[in-house]
Order: structure tokens, then C-alpha cells, then sequence
């Protein structure tokens, strides 16, 4: 269950992002990035046979493993609200 303290836009958008990850066909390894204000904020990559995603995040260069999409989302959500604060 995602918390209320989320805007279900925002996170509604990331989910379908990460549902299209799923979805593609073109490669086992599926890469996304996620930015604000132009400027990437994260990158993604799915791992379609083992079912992990993994998490890069750029300003506190650290990464993340999961294998539930909500929590991936929750994650993304996070790092681009708090990105978004600094500038």
C-alpha cells in the first residue's frame, strides 16, 4: 500500500514508467532515466530475467536493489522530491 504523504500523480506516472519496463521486448536489461528540471536525478535498469531492479542514484552515488515494483516507485518518488527541493 502506498502512503498517503505521496501525490498519486506523480507516482501513477513512475509506475507506468516501470510498467513499460516490464512490458518492452527489446532487450533482457531495461534502462530509464529519471530527472528534474533536465538534469538526471537517477537511472533505473530492470532486469528482466532475474526480475530485479536496480536503483542508481547520482547525487549520493549509491544503488538499490528491489524486486517489488512499489517500493521502486516509493524510491524514484523520493529521490526526485528531494532533488527538486535543493534547487
Amino acid at each position: 500500500m502506498i502512503d498517503k504523504k505521496y501525490d498519486s500523480s506523480d507516482l501513477k506516472q513512475i509506475l507506468n514508467r516501470l510498467r513499460a519496463m516490464i512490458d518492452s521486448t527489446d532487450h533482457s536489461v531495461q534502462t530509464r532515466r529519471f530527472d528534474a528540471f533536465g538534469i538526471e536525478a537517477l537511472q533505473v535498469s530492470y532486469d528482466q530475467l532475474t526480475k530485479i531492479w536496480t536503483v542508481r542514484e547520482h547525487r549520493e552515488i549509491r544503488q538499490f536493489q528491489f524486486d517489488d515494483i512499489d517500493l521502486v516507485a516509493i524510491e524514484i518518488y523520493d529521490v526526485l522530491h528531494d532533488f527538486k527541493l535543493i534547487y
